[in-house]
């Protein structure tokens, strides 16, 4: 995780690139995304991470982790729906691994925090949103209802 130094160090770099050079106009779009997320970390991550404890994920799993960058790239702006082919390839790229297992352990994050989290907490976020069959959301109603709470909070 950066550092609030290394986040301001790069916005200074790149306001001084600006100023200096008709050459930041060609920044690429990736490059400025990462310069977009790096610099709103320290504020939507903590938010994010403390959301999903609240609800009872476990830090210790791959799909928390996951689910918090996936969180952190929307509310940066990025586009990740559909999720299989925009927001899982993003991640797919970042941590080197298949989308197939991104979705997997995302589902197993939320399979976790439904079994082991306060049941009160999770029907009064997400009751609207459960799958009838298997009483819990599927990633896509939970990324997106998490992401509504989390602007709600926001304002």
């Amino acid at each position: 995780m950066m550092t609030y130094k290394t986040v301001r160090a790069r916005a200074y770099l790149y306001d001084k690139m600006e100023q200096n050079s008709s050459k930041s106009k060609q920044i690429s779009q990736h490059h400025f995304q990462k310069l977009c997320y790096s610099s709103v970390v320290p504020q939507n991550q903590l938010k994010i991470k403390t959301y999903l404890l609240g609800l009872g994920f476990q830090p210790n799993l791959k799909g928390y982790h996951l689910l918090s960058r996936l969180l952190g790239l929307a509310l940066c702006g990025e586009e990740i729906l559909p999720l299989k082919y925009k927001g899982y390839v993003t991640l797919m790229k970042e941590f080197d691994i298949d989308a197939a297992s991104i979705e997997k352990d995302i589902q197993n994050a939320i399979s976790s925090a439904w079994l082991r989290g306060d049941v009160n907490v999770l029907y009064r976020e997400f009751g609207e949103t459960l799958d009838e069959n298997k009483g819990k959301p599927t990633n896509k109603q939970f990324v997106l209802t998490a992401l509504e709470r989390l602007i709600q909070s926001a304002n």
